[in-house]
């Protein structure tokens, strides 16, 4: 019986970790910064990032057809600018989203104001970045 709890007892952590890492349901565009031969979005489900833990979807269509493009290893780095400091940053993980070309993303922006994103890829539809200017609120 006690093996059956335990058991029971795993099985339901597992479920709720992974009911924490999916991306939002419903996402609605942050900002779309195009490259020659992509859009990338930032989305979340309410359409902006907010002060504290924020999960958010990064994004790679082709500005040919609007299909979903696999670009491979994606990194991205955010950062705020902090006048006469070094600047701020805020650590984002990020894992294959349910869908080719998305990247579920999580981060925790300590403070509201004009934060810079870079997004690196590296793959089969070559290297890039992309540089978003957004507000946190």
């Amino acid at each position: 019986m006690k093996i059956l709890t335990t058991c029971l007892g795993l099985a339901g952590l597992l479920f709720l970790s992974a009911c924490n890492s999916a991306p939002p349901a419903t996402a609605k565009e942050i900002q779309t910064e195009r490259t020659k031969d992509l859009a990338i979005s930032l989305m979340s489900e309410k359409g902006e990032l907010a002060m504290g833990q924020n999960r958010f979807i990064v994004a790679f269509r082709s500005t040919s057809n609007n299909q979903p493009v696999d670009v491979g290893t994606v990194t991205v780095g955010s950062s705020m600018a902090m006048p006469g400091m070094a600047p701020m940053t805020a650590p984002i993980e990020l894992e294959p989203g349910g869908s080719p070309g998305q990247y579920a993303a999580k981060g925790d922006f300590s403070m509201s104001g004009a934060w810079k994103f870079e997004v690196r890829w590296d793959g089969p539809a070559g290297k890039g970045v992309a540089t978003f200017n957004t507000n946190v609120r």
